[in-house]
């Protein structure tokens, strides 16, 4: 349901920074642009960074894909022999002990579903595979099917025992998707050990997930441009050390019998969204927009909701002009 594989983001002044920066002293260090690409999660992870040596700077970059990659693997739905899909597996009632990623990303998608009123819920997979078989067969589930999803989804399922780092799953038949979460999860764990490793220069690039650092050199921030639908960036943002995601059905979308459904599920239909938007919501880190932008896409009520995330800007626009887009933060400016 939630795999966004939009490239809604671009990065407009990538191509125009300079390979290096120029040296005012002859003694100053030569400071070099790097750039290292991987598949992960169904997308292309793309990092550009800033190095006095290359050779550490890829060396770090590498070892931030691997670190990414095996969260990737784990948090993965797709493969049944996943960390994730074991924990679905388990007896329930029985604690099951699970690695420190997978529990901070359950525990925050519990926490999102509290703060978003149900609308963001990693228990939705069963909903997320009827939509798989959707975009499959191009028909549209029957409502006794929806019904049948639903009764299996509740965050209420999962029990959390933080002291002991174990989950325990309450029924059977539980499954599980991170799909709204896990992109931007990854881009913070590449970007957390670039900046560790001294790497702070740092821009992530995940599909529609960027997490972003200090800007490159004598540059006031990273210039964002931001594309929805058939519209093109007519500015772009000068960000620097935070996130910015964006949701939408760009490419995650069916047409059957005349009606376009949306990746994104509404929970009042079980089907998807049928009313075409795409949102973008800027924080500081990327495991909180990648999930705030599908809630943003997804709320009846957006700037009320959001009035629990007072550190987040939002823009919500719509297909059809006649809806006016909603901006907050620095949309505004």
């Amino acid at each position: 349901m939630r795999y966004l594989l939009l490239p809604l983001l671009v990065l407009s002044s990538c191509r125009q920074d300079k390979n290096t920066a120029e040296e005012t002293q002859s003694n100053e260090p030569t400071i070099v642009r790097l750039e290292s690409e991987r598949p992960l999660m169904g997308t292309l992870f793309k990092i550009i960074t800033y190095a006095e040596d290359p050779r550490e700077g890829y060396l770090a970059m590498e070892k931030s894909f691997d670190l990414a990659e095996d969260f990737s693997n784990r948090a993965t739905d797709y493969d049944p022999d996943s960390e994730l899909n074991h924990l679905t597996k388990s007896k329930p009632g029985m604690p099951i002990a699970v690695s420190k990623e997978l529990f901070d990303v359950l525990i925050l998608g519990k926490k999102l579903t509290k703060e978003s009123e149900g609308i963001f819920d990693p228990t939705l997979g069963p909903l997320t595979h009827l939509w798989r078989e959707t975009r499959r067969t191009k028909e549209v589930p029957s409502e006794e099917d929806i019904a049948a999803a639903r009764s299996r989804c509740g965050i209420e399922f999962l029990a959390f025992d933080e002291k002991k780092q174990t989950i325990t799953v309450k029924r059977q038949d539980l499954q599980l998707d991170l799909g709204g979460i896990a992109k931007g999860f990854a881009a913070d764990l590449i970007y957390d050990h670039l900046a560790k490793k001294g790497f702070p220069r740092t821009l992530v690039a995940a599909a529609g997930d960027l997490r972003i650092g200090d800007p490159p050199p004598e540059r006031e921030g990273w210039n964002i441009g931001l594309r929805t639908f058939r519209l093109t960036p007519n500015k772009s943002l000068p960000l620097r050390n935070c996130a910015v995601s964006t949701s939408g059905d760009l490419f995650q979308s069916v047409t059957t019998d005349g009606k376009t459904y949306s990746h994104l599920i509404d929970l009042q239909t079980g089907l998807g969204l049928t009313t075409r938007r795409a949102a973008s919501v800027i924080m500081p880190e990327a495991k909180m927009t990648d999930p705030l932008a599908t809630i943003a896409c997804l709320s009846d009520n957006p700037k009320a909701l959001f009035k629990k995330f007072p550190g987040a800007s939002i823009r919500i626009v719509y297909e059809d002009r006649k809806i006016p887009p909603i901006t907050t933060g620095v949309f505004t400016e």
